[in-house]
């Protein structure tokens, strides 16, 4: 099922790409380590593509050529690091949803920022198929515009701070940002 982004517009589409395309061309932008060489090189435009007309959905359907991606990865299980074949469509969909999110909430932020706006609203855009509770816990919660611009992947890269606030919370997180609906 497609997220509810609230306020996806041609507006909001056009700060989405306005701030992706800085990261993109910085000296460190984010690439996915899942990702193969071919799966780095086409990532910017199939997230630029995404951006302009398509969804996550439509970015996961994009991603989901395994060419795109190493083919194994490695997990820790009671202690032991362990391999396993990776999941093509899993971690399209992943990686998708997180990505295209995180420009959601980026743009949107930035939007909102230059409305004059200062609140927003952490809310669940889809159901996902768990809930993870460091996610669910900032269900309703209302934060400051400008923390969430500023907590842009702070929580994950370019070095981990597991104490940032940052919307998405964390990979697969469902939530992204609305208006508070006292302030609309």
């Amino acid at each position: 099922m497609a997220m509810n982004f609230e306020e996806m517009d041609d507006i909001t589409r056009g700060y989405m790409l306005q701030e992706f395309e800085p990261e993109l061309r910085s000296s460190n932008p984010y690439v996915s380590k899942a990702l193969s060489a071919k799966g780095r090189d086409a990532f910017p435009d199939l997230m630029r593509k995404a951006i302009q007309s398509g969804n996550e959905e439509s970015l996961t359907a994009d991603l989901a050529k395994p060419d795109y991606w190493h083919p194994t990865e490695t997990y820790e299980r009671d202690g032991v690091v362990r391999e396993r074949r990776r999941n093509i469509r899993q971690a399209s969909e992943r990686l998708a949803l997180t990505e295209f999110n995180t420009w959601y909430v980026r743009g949107f932020a930035k939007r909102l920022m230059e409305e004059g706006v200062t609140r927003c609203q952490a809310y669940r855009a889809a159901q996902p198929k768990w809930e993870p509770a460091e996610c669910s816990v900032h269900e309703g919660q209302i934060f400051q515009v400008e923390q969430i611009y500023n907590g842009h992947r702070a929580r994950y890269w370019p070095t981990d701070n597991p104490n940032a606030v940052s919307i998405p919370f964390g990979p697969g997180c469902h939530h992204t940002i609305r208006r508070v609906p006292e302030d609309r």
